[in-house]
């Protein structure tokens, strides 16, 4: 039989017993949203793509090594789904980064001036956009030194992609350009050859390099994802001919 204690102590404890268990479900709601917040995918990294950037390489004290940047390829399939490679200022852009990632490792020093090496890159580049290429290389020796080793790089991964962000109440417009740049350097001597590659992404807000003709190749999502994936591959490359005696 229920006293008047009973009903007093069930009036006490009953809203208290309520409130524990909003506190409860509360915390748990807590800790199930913060485990949540804390997953995030992972995206598969080749090593190559996890290569430092050039300024983490030891200081060199060497005697720099005499190349020859010989041609600038792209995959022709890469042609058919991008014309957009196709353009003269994007040969040129890259040939440029080639030149100067080079030059920042202090190990090599060129069998010809900028201009000539960037001229015959893009004489080559031409030729392959024409059909005309027949595979061989035609090397041009305006310089006394001879090159110790020969350099080709390729456009072996290109893509890019269109999206919209929204920012405060503001949508904007991204393009996001993906480059893979493969580089080859083969011995004079002995016809032997290192191949690195690195891979570089770049994300920016507006419309991009290939609608915008009077963008810079530099500032543009193309000229970033090409600088970081020379970078990588440049890198590779130091690291692979140290590692195989290459002096």
């Amino acid at each position: 039989m229920r006293t008047r204690k009973d009903e007093i102590l069930e009036l006490i404890f009953a809203p208290l017993g309520f409130i524990v268990i909003m506190v409860f479900l509360l915390l748990i709601g807590g800790i199930a949203t913060s485990c949540k917040s804390s997953i995030s995918t992972v995206q598969y990294q080749a090593d190559f793509e996890k290569a430092e950037a050039l300024n983490t390489l030891p200081p060199f004290e060497g005697e720099k090594q005499v190349i020859q940047l010989s041609k600038l390829n792209v995959n022709k399939e890469l042609w058919e789904f991008f014309p957009e490679l196709r353009e003269k200022r994007v040969g040129l852009g890259v040939t440029n980064r080639i030149i100067e990632n080079f030059e920042t490792t202090g190990r090599f020093k060129y069998a010809e001036e900028k201009d000539a090496i960037v001229g015959q890159m893009l004489d080559a580049w031409e030729t392959d956009l024409e059909g005309m290429s027949n595979g061989e290389t035609k090397l041009t020796m305006e310089g006394v030194l001879l090159p110790k080793y020969i350099v080709y790089a390729e456009i072996y991964d290109f893509s890019v992609s269109y999206g919209e962000t929204y920012d405060k109440g503001k949508l904007n417009k991204t393009n996001t350009t993906i480059m893979g740049i493969q580089i080859r350097m083969v011995n004079v001597d002995n016809s032997e050859y290192i191949v690195a590659s690195g891979q570089g992404t770049s994300t920016q807000i507006g419309e991009g390099y290939f609608k915008n003709p009077n963008m810079s190749f530099d500032q543009s999502t193309v000229g970033i994802a090409t600088q970081r994936a020379l970078e990588k591959a440049t890198f590779n490359l130091v690291s692979r001919m140290e590692k195989n005696g290459w002096k």
